[in-house]
């Protein structure tokens, strides 16, 4: 039978991302009990943010459940160590103002006031064809309770923290990427209030090991929530890009994501209408399925730019399920030129708010 000491000596493997010591010799570890292959485990964290704690369980009943004549792992979390203890804290609200981030220059908030317009697509590929524009991009998933960024980029792997203790994103496509769902499994739920909500965004803008940036795009959750206020009242962003279809029920919620951004002084860059149409391929005829014009009449009303109209195609969907945006995907495709057009206006539009954007050169 698997000894307690061969128990401890396999948890030292486990080390949670932003911690400098593994969970024995952070005194984590409180008590280990085997009875019959059942081996139950009490750990007594500090406070952590929710998904690094879930990694971290995890982490722990995989790599004793692989000991053998383990039969099942159970890990119990004891209370954790209360304030001043010494213990590193976690998020647990917005705290105060961080400020412009190190190393990062412009940051672009892609938000909708409306789920299911295809928002993180928008978003993933205007990240992409940011960089074919020659700049250094990152992509953060502010998501947090639909993350779609690791599936749209095929991106997996464990979260490794650097040599100063931050996270180090992961790196697809040239893009350093950072989501919530690189610490879930695909049946975690995301269950949080609003208080853990706005203390993840703050620890994924001032805890990740970024590095230098040209332009950080945030992929916000839809509405006008939590994530999005925490965003604003961290860090200065460039400017907020709003998603929008063309039906009326979507542009009509265009008006509050606008509204937001004005509300805090962010500069609304513009809008993108997705989905605005299908090129039937096999008739040639041009079907507006959901609708016309309603992103050029929100933008004609709001004075913002219409930075482009993203047809309905299958591989755009395509691409994003099986993890190859179709501007990495499919570079010559007249979607993905598109995307780079959107991609220069956005560019423009900073430009013309007097920040520190520079006139794009395209990297073929």
């Amino acid at each position: 039978m698997t000894t307690a000491d061969e128990i401890r000596e396999r948890l030292t493997e486990i080390r949670p991302v932003g911690f400098p010591r593994d969970v024995v010799a952070a005194g984590m570890v409180r008590g280990i009990d085997n009875q019959d292959g059942t081996v139950v485990i009490v750990v007594e964290p500090p406070t952590m943010a929710p998904p690094i704690l879930s990694a971290m369980v995890a982490d722990i009943r995989r790599a004793v459940g692989a000991l053998e004549g383990v039969k099942e792992v159970n890990v119990q979390l004891a209370q954790a160590a209360p304030s001043g203890s010494g213990a590193r804290p976690g998020p647990s609200g917005a705290g105060e103002e961080l400020g412009p981030l190190p190393g990062i220059g412009d940051i672009v908030a892609v938000a909708s006031a409306k789920g299911g317009v295809g928002k993180s697509t928008v978003a993933a590929n205007l990240a992409l064809a940011l960089q074919r524009l020659n700049r250094r991009v990152g992509l953060l998933d502010a998501d947090v309770y639909g993350p779609s960024v690791p599936i749209m980029f095929g991106a997996s792997g464990r979260l490794r923290p650097s040599e100063h203790h931050r996270i180090t994103p992961i790196e697809r496509y040239g893009l350093k990427l950072m989501s919530v769902g690189f610490f879930l499994d695909d049946q975690s739920p995301v269950i949080w209030r609003g208080p853990m909500v706005m203390g993840l965004v703050r620890q994924f803008l001032k805890d990740v090991e970024w590095g230098e940036l040209d332009v950080l795009v945030v992929d916000l959750p839809p509405g006008t929530g939590d994530a999005q206020l925490t965003l604003v009242q961290q860090v200065p962003l460039a400017g907020g890009v709003v998603v929008t279809t063309p039906q009326d029920v979507a542009t009509l919620d265009v008006q509050r994501g606008i509204a937001m951004f004005r509300q805090v002084n962010t500069p609304v860059l513009g809008i993108v209408e997705n989905m605005s149409y299908y090129d039937c391929p096999k008739c040639g005829k041009r079907e507006e399925v959901f609708g016309a014009g309603g992103g050029k009449l929100m933008a004609a009303r709001f004075g913002v730019p219409l930075l482009g109209q993203v047809p309905l195609l299958g591989d755009v969907r395509s691409g994003g399920d099986a993890g190859k945006p179709i501007v990495v995907d499919r570079p010559d495709h007249p979607v993905s030129h598109l995307f780079v057009d959107i991609a220069r206006r956005v560019l423009e539009a900073i430009e013309a708010e007097g920040l520190r954007a520079a006139p794009p050169t395209i990297v073929v």
